[in-house]
């Protein structure tokens, strides 16, 4: 999950220690529509799957995104 941490990292602008955490949208003030769907793009190109929009919804917190990432990791 390194590589998910530094993407969310990256994407959300804070530190790999804070990507540790359960955060949600509510907790990070510039996770807005924009900022998802440039990580849903980064997690895709990142690791070569496409998200069905369900479950593109479905990822409003760091656990979602991990268990969702994790469960395409494994198809």
């Amino acid at each position: 999950m390194d590589k998910l941490n530094q993407i969310l990292a990256d994407t959300f602008k804070i530190t790999i220690e804070n990507t540790l955490e359960n955060a949600s949208m509510d907790d990070i003030s510039n996770w807005d529509s924009l900022t998802h769907m440039s990580l849903i793009v980064a997690i895709e190109d990142e690791f070569g799957f496409e998200i069905s929009g369900d479950d593109i919804a479905e990822m409003i917190t760091f656990d979602a995104i991990r268990s969702i990432v994790t469960k395409y990791r494994n198809q």
